[in-house]
């Protein structure tokens, strides 16, 4: 119920039937007002003294002392029961007693009727919902007009539920014909989420020439030349990748013409990482657009492991797996950038004294997990959510030692979503009395047939 209000209260249907319903229901309050002032007035002013004047015919016709013979002729001409109160008895038209115990009767205004009704006439109203009095002397005797509303309760109560039953019918009406009216703007909202998410290719529908209409073929138009500017960054950047491999490998078979010495040795180092470099660019594009198919074969994950971390040629690394792991069908050779990513930044970043990496792997009942856990100096919030972003650096200035170009974690979180896995990153500065950072990659135990 919680969530239904929750979902009524930020729908923008719902929040403009109410301010219908609500105007609907204020205005329907002054009309009632407004009429059942003019009524009153009305009653006032004209019914009431020409209901006094039929009653002053009425009181001749019966006459003086009141004739029982001409009030029964009354009463089956008229819908009315006549009651006769003197001091010989008391009589009714309908042979039932008048009960007026919890009667009260207000006189009419002399001044206000002077000119309309005899002046010595005496009239009194009451009654109740359920009928209205009207009180007149005649000499010693006092004549009640009894008026019965049964008919009209009936009436009103017949009236009420159909009357519910088309307001309600109403409502339902006005609130789909909104949501009808509404619905671009729920095309706009979802399509700007999914461009939003990266997906540039959607394209919000254009239902109608109007304000809305407009509205989405600007955000189509708006999409359209930042999916074309993305690419045609992309290309730029694929093309000098190509291009840089060759001046590239020109320059590695020169710095093998050189003596042995500390500066050939940096020339390779840095060679080998533009190389490196080189080839997550490529790479992380080709995952980006999806041009890259995956090579489904039986891995073992914990050899994978193992053979990735004797491959970073340090003794600063604990393993915790389990005695055997069921193989799982995915790109061995991908999955090997990604370990090796993740794997080689927490070797980076880990605090040497305070304990060695840890490489986890469990597994549950439809994935598996690999954690790398260091303990580092940790990761402050805010870079938690674009840390995986391509080229994205908490430390801007780039040393040696620091190292790295911001495309790791984006080339590990790609190749795990390809393989309809997770990345997740979890980290705890010294702020908080403990440092250090876990990257958690989830891969599930069976992959759909990419053929």
């Amino acid at each position: 119920m919680k969530n239904l209000l929750l979902q009524l209260k930020r729908s923008l249907s719902a929040r403009l039937l109410a301010v219908f319903a609500i105007t609907s229901i204020l205005l329907s309050l002054l009309l009632f007002i407004a009429i059942a002032h003019a009524f009153t007035s009305n009653w006032r002013a004209n019914v009431r003294p020409h209901l006094e004047q039929v009653l002053d015919f009425i009181s001749q016709e019966i006459g003086d002392p009141p004739n029982t013979e001409s009030a029964d002729d009354l009463a089956r001409r008229l819908p009315v029961n006549i009651y006769i109160i003197g001091p010989d008895g008391n009589y009714s038209t309908n042979g039932k007693e008048l009960n007026i115990d919890d009667e009260s009767f207000t006189q009419r205004d002399h001044r206000a009727y002077k000119h309309r009704v005899p002046k010595n006439a005496n009239y009194a109203f009451g009654g109740d919902e359920n009928r209205t009095l009207l009180r007149s002397e005649v000499g010693d005797y006092q004549v009640f007009y009894e008026l019965d509303h049964i008919n009209d309760a009936r009436q009103r109560r017949g009236f009420i539920t159909p009357a519910l039953l088309i307001a309600l019918l109403m409502l339902a009406l006005c609130f789909l014909a909104i949501k009808r009216m509404l619905r671009p703007v729920r095309d706009i909202r979802d399509g700007v989420k999914l461009m939003g998410n990266g997906d540039l290719s959607h394209r919000v529908p254009v239902r109608h020439d109007n304000d809305l209409g407009q509205l989405a073929g600007s955000i189509n138009t708006m999409a359209n030349d930042i999916e074309q500017m993305l690419d045609a960054k992309r290309q730029l950047l694929l093309g000098a990748s190509h291009e840089l491999r060759t001046p590239l490998t020109r320059a590695k078979v020169a710095v093998q013409l050189l003596d042995e010495s500390k500066e050939r040795q940096l020339l390779e180092e840095d060679l080998a990482e533009m190389e490196r470099l080189i080839a997550d660019i490529l790479e992380s594009e080709k995952m980006r657009t999806g041009h890259a198919a995956l090579h489904y074969t039986s891995v073992d994950l914990i050899t994978l492991l193992n053979t990735v971390a004797n491959d970073m040629h340090t003794d600063n690394i604990t393993v915790q797996f389990p005695e055997s792991v069921a193989p799982i069908q995915a790109d061995e050779t991908r999955l090997k950038i990604l370990f090796r990513n993740i794997i080689s930044n927490a070797i980076k970043h880990n605090d040497d004294a305070r304990a060695t990496v840890l490489l986890a792997l469990e597994t549950t009942k439809d994935q598996v997990k690999i954690t790398v856990s260091d303990t580092g100096p940790g990761i402050a919030a805010e870079h938690i959510s674009t840390i995986t972003e391509p080229f994205y650096r908490i430390d801007q200035s780039r040393t040696r030692s620091t190292g790295g170009f911001g495309l790791g974690l984006h080339l590990a979180k790609l190749i795990a979503e390809a393989h309809n896995g997770n990345l997740y990153i979890s980290s705890s500065t010294a702020k908080k009395g403990t440092s250090g950072t876990d990257v958690v990659i989830s891969l599930p135990l069976t992959l759909p047939d990419p053929h």
